[in-house]
C-alpha cells in the first residue's frame, strides 16, 4: 500500500520531469534554421548552380530574419563590367519571381523572412553583387 502511494506521487513527478526536459530540448525556430542552414552547407556545399556559379553556404541570420546564400563567381561571370543596372534589375526579378512560386519556401514566407543573394568574385574574393529580397518584394 504504502509503495503504490509513493509510486503515485512519484510518477507524476517523473512525468512532469521529463515533460519539462523535453520542453527545454525542442529548439525554437530560429535554432532550427541556423541548424538547418548550418547542416545544408556541411552537406551540399560547395554545390555548382551552373557553370560559372557556385553555392558555396547558406546562413540563417537573425536581423532581418532570414538567409543568406553565399555564391562564388568565376570564369567569364568574374567580371565586373558584366555587372550593369539593367542586369541587377533583370536578375532581381528573376531571384524574385522564383521566390515567390517556390513552394519549399512557403513556412519562411510566411514568417516574413528576408532573402540575401551575395555573390563574391573568386579571383578578387570581392562582393560583386548583394540582392535582398523582402517579404515587401516576394508577395
Amino acid at each position: 500500500m504504502r509503495n503504490r502511494f509513493i509510486l503515485s506521487i512519484i510518477s507524476p513527478i517523473f512525468i512532469v520531469a521529463f515533460a519539462m526536459i523535453s520542453i527545454g530540448c525542442t529548439e525554437n525556430f530560429a535554432d532550427r534554421c541556423r541548424r538547418e542552414a548550418k547542416e545544408f552547407t556541411e552537406k551540399q556545399c560547395p554545390h555548382p548552380v551552373d557553370p560559372m556559379i557556385d553555392l558555396d553556404s547558406m546562413l540563417y541570420v537573425d536581423e532581418p530574419q532570414g538567409f543568406a546564400y553565399y555564391y562564388t563567381l568565376h570564369g567569364e561571370a568574374d567580371n565586373d563590367s558584366l555587372i550593369t543596372d539593367e542586369l541587377m534589375e533583370v536578375f532581381r526579378n528573376r531571384l524574385c519571381d522564383k521566390l515567390r512560386t517556390d513552394i519549399t519556401m512557403k513556412p519562411y514566407k510566411e514568417r516574413q523572412f528576408s532573402f540575401s543573394y551575395i555573390y563574391m568574385s573568386k579571383s578578387t574574393g570581392k562582393e560583386m553583387v548583394n540582392i535582398m529580397l523582402t517579404p515587401e518584394d516576394y508577395r
